[in-house]
Parts: C-alpha cells; sequence; structure tokens
C-alpha cells in the first residue's frame, strides 16, 4: 500500500495540461483536470499533513466498497485532486430528488438518474454537494457520466449509502 509523503508535489503540466502529483522522480499520478478546470495552476505544491490525514480518511470509507487497492488509490487522488477545481454550478436536474439528508464530506452516497450511481462526496456547501463517481452511468436527461468524473448537486439528490465497516480494521 503506497503511504502519502511530504516528498509528493502537486502541479499543473501544460505539457499534459492536466494537474499532476508526483510521487516520486519516476511515478506520477495525472488528474482529470485541466488547465480550464483549475482554480489556479499551482507550481511544486508539497502535499500537506491535512491532505495525508483525508487520504487516509478516504481509504476507509472506500474500503469497504471497493476491494482493488489500485482503484481505491486512483479514487483517493481523484478526490484529493478535487480541491484545485473550479466551482461549477449544479446539475441537479440529472437526477431524483430524494429526501433530505445531512451528508457531508467524504460520505458514500447514491444518485438516482436512469442508473443508481454510487459516488463518494468530495466537497460540500451548505446548498450542494460535489460527488466523485465511482462508476459510469447514466442521468435522468440520458446523459452518460464517466467513472471519476466529479459532479455537483443540490443535497436533497443524494441519499446516504448505508455500507457495513470491518470496525476491527478501522480500531
Amino acid at each position: 500500500m503506497l503511504i502519502p509523503s511530504e516528498q509528493w508535489t502537486w502541479q499543473y503540466c501544460p505539457i499534459k495540461d492536466r494537474l499532476v502529483l508526483n510521487l516520486d522522480d519516476t511515478v506520477q499520478f495525472t488528474s482529470e483536470l485541466t488547465g480550464a478546470m483549475l482554480n489556479e495552476k499551482v507550481l511544486n505544491q508539497p502535499f500537506s499533513i491535512a491532505e495525508a490525514e483525508t487520504f487516509w480518511r478516504i481509504q476507509d470509507v472506500l474500503q469497504p466498497l471497493i476491494a482493488n487497492d489500485a482503484e481505491c488509490l486512483e479514487f483517493c487522488f481523484h478526490a484529493l485532486a478535487n480541491r484545485f477545481r473550479q466551482l461549477t454550478a449544479h446539475k441537479s436536474w440529472y437526477f431524483a430528488t430524494q429526501r433530505q439528508q445531512d451528508i457531508g464530506a467524504y460520505q458514500l452516497v447514491q444518485l438516482q438518474g436512469n442508473d443508481q450511481l454510487t459516488a463518494l462526496v468530495v466537497a460540500s456547501d451548505l446548498e450542494c454537494i460535489e460527488c466523485l463517481l465511482l462508476a459510469s452511468g447514466e442521468t435522468l436527461a440520458g446523459k452518460l457520466l464517466a467513472k471519476n468524473a466529479v459532479i455537483r448537486v443540490l443535497r436533497n439528490r443524494a441519499q446516504l449509502l448505508e455500507v457495513d465497516i470491518d470496525l476491527a480494521r478501522s480500531a
């Protein structure tokens, strides 16, 4: 398992036109975020203690649902990269209205479109949540959303996902 390090750095790569996380001299995680999607084009920003704590929190949340370590790691990095994303308008009409719940960051939710989509909440504010999709699926409008896409929706469009957590692992 990969362990977060202060040697990791975020940077915008103009050649790839993507935000990347440099893990060492030879390994990079390339995010889906293009330069136009970024709120700032970062250069060699070190991975912080807060990001490391969030990394472990996301791992714990995803572990019961995502068995593949590489896929879980990919979701973690996409979730962490979201803080560099420009704020976008919500796309709530893509999903059915659900019962209003108190939903916070790093919880698993389901969004009901033509497909039921499982997502990780990567950011939240008073009215909306931003969800990282854990699988591809179709919205009520017939739009196909890709795995790892982040979509902003009103809070009443998401339903908390009940997942059994192995308490022995998280203790």
